[in-house]
């Protein structure tokens, strides 16, 4: 392992509302691929080089840490698991470039299996982890008989193995990928190959072993569930209790970046004016922030990236550096949000200087402004009291569902509500908690204490 120190560093520092927060750039070119709680940033620097751990926080120092990291045929993401310790990706396996695990506490990468086939001399490639650390997913090659390569989505688990999750349209070698996974591994999502372009896939843990074939999310579920403009595109996000999915947007849905739950179906999360394609990178572990980048609307245009919030909505991010948490961000533009931290207090991504039109890598710290300063200004629905040891009232609520999730994203209470609810918190554990209010046209949202 290798350490370097990189000595252009731009950071600047501010206090507003007892709220520390931080934009942190260095001028290198670096793939950030996930932040964890801490603020660490993982990804690679160079194709086929090794991947490597950004330190905002400890001289602005990338460490590699080995590893094969995407290019020449080789595939991959470098991802943390909720405690910042196991990341996925690829390392050199026996056969070839093959999805891997690092365990940052011994330093060593280990193999996780591939399903026997190579094409470019790689077998498999790792694209994330659970938030436990205990499963990998990605693709492996499924096979590269009669001269036609195609892959499917695996996950790779401590207690049972690699898992080959199969295609749809296995009998006409149409490939699947996995690119996420939610916290204890139960909810697999990424992506299902047909007549172009990728759609989304979702495979859901079998109780006996392995995973349910995997199914598409579908705008209106009464609807031909194989129509392509009934299918959203491709998955690229889950929550860590599995029940909210994000995505990339396509013909079915105006290309919009999107959202989708059980309860609420799909949410489109709107657009930017003079843009292209929406995509969804991240979401935090309760889904609460979404993050994630539009197309340029011409060719060589720059990409435009984009914050969600359930109080606040869609807003562009730059402008959200600048005004809501109060950054000067000057030369350095921000093309990408490329990852979010499963607490919601890092966003990472890269963009441009616009003077010396070389490229940096950032890490914004969004420190309680998201679900602190926009999530108190929520129209119309009423919480009091809050803080609270006891009973809360919940007023103005209208016909809708409440759900209450600890901040790791752990479900803790959900019920429907006709207008209003007085609700019995005193069993909750004090802390920090987050209620949403959801009806057929909003999700409305609380920070909730429990003294």
């Amino acid at each position: 392992m290798t350490k370097r120190f990189l000595l252009s560093t731009f950071a600047f520092l501010i206090s507003s509302n007892l709220l520390l927060a931080q934009f942190v750039v260095n001028d290198v070119t670096f793939a950030s691929n996930s932040v964890s709680d801490e603020g660490k940033v993982s990804g690679y620097q160079f194709q086929s080089g090794p991947y490597s751990i950004w330190l905002p926080d400890s001289g602005n120092s990338i460490i590699d840490i080995g590893g094969v990291a995407p290019g020449l045929g080789v595939g991959g993401q470098a991802r943390f698991s909720a405690d910042g310790n196991i990341i996925s990706g690829t390392s050199i396996g026996l056969n070839g470039p093959e999805m891997s695990k690092y365990n940052r506490s011994t330093g060593q990468w280990t193999t996780v299996g591939s399903l026997g086939f190579a094409v470019d001399g790689n077998v498999s490639s790792g694209f994330s982890v659970s938030g436990d650390g205990n499963t990998v997913v990605g693709l492996s090659w499924a096979d590269t008989t009669g001269g036609y390569a195609y892959a499917h989505a695996v996950a790779s688990s401590v207690l049972e193995g690699l898992m080959d999750l199969g295609s749809i349209y296995d009998s006409i070698q149409r490939s699947t990928r996995a690119n996420a996974v939610s916290f204890d591994g139960s909810v697999v999502v990424g992506w299902q190959d047909f007549n172009g372009p990728w759609k989304s896939a979702v495979w859901r843990k079998n109780p006996a072993g392995g995973y349910y074939p995997n199914e598409y999310i579908l705008i209106d579920t009464n609807q031909n569930p194989y129509d392509e403009f009934n299918q959203m595109g491709e998955c690229s996000a889950v929550s860590a209790d599995g029940e909210w999915i994000g995505g990339y947007g396509d013909y079915a849905n105006n290309y919009q970046p999107w959202i989708w739950s059980q309860d609420s179906g799909v949410i489109n999360l709107g657009t930017i004016p003079n843009v292209g394609n929406g995509f969804v990178s991240g979401m935090s572990a309760d889904a609460s922030i979404v993050v994630g980048w539009f197309d340029g609307q011409l060719f060589g245009d720059p990409q435009t990236p984009f914050i969600w919030t359930r109080a606040g909505g869609l807003q562009e991010l730059n402008a959200y550096i600048n005004n809501v948490l109060g950054y000067p961000t000057n030369n350095y533009q921000v093309y990408t949000a490329d990852c979010i931290s499963p607490n919601g207090q890092y966003i990472a991504g890269y963009g441009v200087n616009n003077l010396t039109f070389n490229y940096f890598v950032y890490r914004v710290s969004l420190s309680g402004a998201v679900s602190i300063n926009e999530l108190s200004t929520t129209s119309g629905l009423q919480v009091y009291p809050n803080p609270s040891n006891g009973t809360v009232n919940i007023e103005k609520a209208g016909n809708a569902i409440v759900s209450i999730r600890s901040v790791d994203g752990k479900l803790v209470y959900r019920n429907e509500i006709n207008e209003k609810l007085l609700l019995d918190i005193s069993s909750f554990a004090s802390g920090v908690y987050l209620l949403s209010v959801q009806n057929s046209e909003s999700i409305q949202t609380r920070k909730l204490i429990r003294k």
